[in-house]
Order: C-alpha cells, then structure tokens, then sequence
C-alpha cells in the first residue's frame, strides 16, 4: 500500500474533478467549484497567515522556540489539496441548488417543519456522530494498512495553523464525504446552524494546529468536552494517541490518551 498510496491519492483528486462531468449542468458544476474553492482558501489562508504570525511569537508555544523553519509551502499545498477535493464534493449539492433542484439545504424552520429546539438538537446529535465517524476513521489511518495515506499530515510533528486541513485525498474523501448527503432532499439540514458548525469546526481545528497553549481556551474548551491544542499537539509529537477530532470524549471512551497508551507500554514491558 505504501507503493500505491499516492497513484491512489492522484486518482481521487482526479475523479472528484472530473465527477462534474455527470453534473445535470457541467458549466454550472465547474463555476461552482471555482466560487466554493475560493471561498474556502482565501479566509481560510488569510487566517491561518494572521495566527501564523500571531503564534510564532508567543510565548507559550507547547514545543518552544522552532529549530527549523515551519514547512508552511508543504503544509498550504496539503491544505489546498483538501480544499479542492471538497470544493469539488460541495459543487454537487450547490450545482443542484442554483439550476431550481430540490436538495437537502433548508434556510427557515418552516422548510425543515421543526422547531428551534428540535434544529439545536439535531445539530448537536450530527456533530456527536460525526465527531464519532472522525474519531474511528482516524484510528483507521493508524493502522499499517491505511497509514500511508495519512503520513503527509504526521510530516509536520510542530505544526502551524497551515496544517489544519494539510490531509490526504483519500482522508479528505473520508472526512467529508457526509457533504454529499445535502444532495438528498430528505436530508434535511438547517443551513444557519450547519454553516455555523462547519465554521466553528474551521476555526477549532486552526487553533488545534497553532503550536500555542492558551490558559483561557486550554481552560474553556475541555470543559465543552472540545479538544484543544495542547491535547491534539501530543497527537502530532506522539502518533499513537489523542486521535479525537471535534472531542476528546472517544479517546477517554476507549483508552486511546497518552496515558493510556503509556499505562498499556508498561503493563505489557512487565508481564
């Protein structure tokens, strides 16, 4: 798998360009990939610069003063890798929106026929399970088979909020795969609520990738049961731990922290 990896991660780039190709619309497909990719990585980049430059001066980054450094160029060519692939994937549903299709994107309580407790509580349960799809699918990536498509983002053990989304097209497919879902119009999704999700997510996981220990979300976000940098940094300096996401609540679940996993090294070295 190691050899065939990247032939593999080349072709899903490859496929997701060309699925526009099926679209009902192929000039309304392609402009709606150029609109979403350009969406995405310009505030995306841009606030990835202005923490970049923010963190890199900060006192309390968790790995001290860089050696190095920071691979930035590998790590925003990984992060627009992903970024087309899912602009790609995105382009269906909004492709099918724009020519008059009924999809799954809903902007009132009266489309969805809910209330808003039932919108929050519906969000909150897609947010749990996806929170479980991502932390299983990590553990996936770990094992000897599928790591090879995972290893780009474990190149950057001191990371900068350029990595955030530096991930494989295979991992890319697999963690945004449910954005295909807003294509079946059954599959109601309330767009204020999944828009605000999918940018508080956004901004969790640059802060997840800063390299910076920050007393007040180190002290906030725990107690949302969120990760924070601090908790995923020992995922990129200690590969085999701390595989939550969104939350650390599946690696307490299932023994997978750091020390757990150093409780485990132990039991086994003495028995």
């Amino acid at each position: 798998m190691q050899k065939a990896a990247p032939y593999i991660d080349a072709f899903v780039v490859f496929a997701a360009a060309a699925s526009g190709l099926l679209h009902p619309d192929i000039a309304v497909y392609y402009q709606s990939v150029a609109i979403l990719f350009v969406s995405i990585t310009v505030p995306l980049f841009l606030f990835a610069f202005l923490a970049f430059r923010y963190t890199e001066s900060h006192k309390d980054r968790i790995q001290g003063k860089r050696k190095k450094p920071a691979p930035i160029a590998r790590e925003a060519f990984g992060t627009a890798r992903a970024a087309f692939i899912v602009s790609c994937m995105a382009a269906w549903p909004m492709g099918l929106y724009k020519l008059g299709y009924p999809t799954g994107m809903a902007w009132t309580l009266e489309e969805m026929g809910i209330t808003w407790w039932m919108a929050l509580l519906q969000i909150y349960g897609g947010i749990i399970l996806i929170d479980a799809m991502t932390y299983w699918k990590h553990r996936l990536l770990h094992t000897k088979m599928f790591f090879p498509f995972h290893k780009h983002h474990h190149t950057f053990r001191d990371p900068t909020p350029f990595a955030g989304f530096a991930v494989g097209p295979i991992e890319t497919l697999l963690t945004f795969w449910p954005l295909l879902l807003i294509i079946i119009p059954e599959a109601k999704h309330f767009a204020p609520l999944y828009f605000t999700a999918i940018i508080s997510f956004v901004l969790l996981n640059l802060y997840l990738h800063s390299g910076i220990h920050s007393k007040v979300l180190e002290t906030v976000l725990p107690k949302l049961l969120l990760n924070s940098s601090a908790w995923h940094n020992i995922h990129h300096s200690d590969v085999n731990a701390n595989f939550g996401e969104v939350s650390y609540f599946w690696d307490k679940l299932c023994k997978t922290t750091l020390a757990d996993m150093k409780a485990k090294k132990k039991v086994a070295g003495t028995s």
